[in-house]
């Protein structure tokens, strides 16, 4: 490998050797994996115990104002769930159904919304910290292991692109 120099006025301003270049991409996608790993394994941390915690949550009866599968454009398909509920005096509008998450078909959407029909009373399960922090149902398992392991495959991807 021979150096390629840059000089200016017979000074040496800085040297560079070819090899340098290409190594710095596998870096780049390390250093991207290795964000994207810790961002996933916190999520998964974040969903775990968040799941945990709403078990313990107190409630209040609600109702569900929109419950509906938004499929006006087939890229963001998405259930739609909406409910009020007052904590405190002071009413609040919730989206979440649980802490778990739903397939991608039309039809594992609709079976998230399917206990929910649109102007049903419910009972809202609310953070006492955060009143604005609701789920409809506190027992249905988290999703967070796919996450976790999604997260560690990018760290271990982050890894082994920087030891080679």
């Amino acid at each position: 490998m021979h150096p390629v120099c840059s000089r200016q006025y017979g000074v040496t301003r800085y040297c560079v050797t070819s090899r340098a270049g290409f190594a710095s991409v596998p870096m780049v996608f390390a250093a991207f994996s290795l964000l994207a790993g810790a961002a996933l394994v916190w999520l998964s941390v974040w969903l775990k115990l968040r799941s945990q915690q709403c078990r313990q949550w107190p409630s209040v009866m609600g109702r569900v104002t929109e419950s509906r599968v938004d499929d006006a454009r087939l890229e963001t398909t998405k259930p739609i769930l909406r409910y009020h509920y007052e904590v405190g005096g002071q009413t609040y509008v919730g989206f979440r159904a649980s802490f778990s998450g739903y397939g991608v078909s039309r039809a594992a959407m609709e079976s998230v919304i399917k206990p929910y029909p649109q102007g049903s009373r419910v009972r809202v399960y609310y953070n006492p910290r955060h009143p604005a922090s609701a789920v409809l149902d506190n027992t249905a398992p988290s999703d967070w292991p796919y996450w976790l392991s999604f997260g560690v495959g990018f760290l271990v991807l982050a890894v082994y692109l920087a030891l080679r």
